[in-house]
C-alpha cells in the first residue's frame, strides 16, 4: 500500500544573504535595554557563517537596572555600541574577524569604525532603510568622517 502523497509545497521566497543578515540584526537588537535606541549587528565570515553578534548594551557585569544610566547624555558613558560589543565578544572567544563583513543597521560611529578597521573587517553593510532615519547635518558629518576612515583603510561600505 502506498503512502498518500503530500501536495507540493508552495514556492517561498528565500531572502538573499544581505536581507537575511540585516533581519538577524533586528532580532539581535531586541536584546538591548536602551529605551530609545536598539541596534544589532552581525559579523559574518567569507563562507557566510555568523562569527559573532552584538547589540548596544552595558558592559558585562555592569548593573543595567539603574534608571539614570539610561538617560541621555549619561547613557553615552555607560552603553557600549553593538559593533564594539560584537568585536569584544569575538575576542573573548578567540574568534578571528580578519576578512569578515559586518552587518549593522546604521553607519558605525568613529569609535566603532576604528575598532572595525583594527579587527581586520573588510566590509561594512548598513541598512539603507534605517539610515534614512539619520539624516541631519550632524549625522551627515559623523557618517562622512567614518566613510573617509573606511575608504583610507580599504574597508568597503554598502547600503542595502
Amino acid at each position: 500500500m502506498n503512502a498518500p502523497q503530500s501536495p507540493p509545497a508552495a514556492p517561498r521566497e528565500i531572502p538573499d544573504w544581505d536581507s537575511y543578515y540585516l533581519a538577524v540584526c533586528k532580532v539581535v537588537a531586541q536584546r538591548s535595554k536602551d529605551p530609545n535606541t536598539q541596534v544589532g549587528c552581525v559579523i559574518v565570515g567569507p563562507a557566510h557563517e555568523i562569527r559573532t553578534t552584538g547589540y548596544n548594551s552595558f558592559p558585562r557585569g555592569i548593573r543595567d537596572n539603574v534608571p539614570e544610566r539610561l538617560v541621555r547624555p549619561t547613557k553615552y558613558h555607560w552603553i557600549e555600541h553593538a559593533e564594539r560589543n560584537a568585536i569584544c565578544n569575538a575576542a573573548r572567544c578567540g574568534t578571528p574577524l580578519e576578512g569578515c563583513s559586518i552587518y549593522v543597521e546604521i553607519m558605525p560611529c568613529m569609535d566603532c569604525g576604528r575598532a572595525i578597521v583594527q579587527a581586520g573587517i573588510r566590509e561594512v553593510v548598513v541598512s539603507a532603510e534605517r539610515m534614512s532615519q539619520y539624516s541631519s547635518e550632524y549625522y551627515d558629518q559623523q557618517f562622512g568622517m567614518v566613510e573617509v576612515l573606511f575608504r583610507e583603510a580599504g574597508v568597503s561600505v554598502r547600503r542595502v
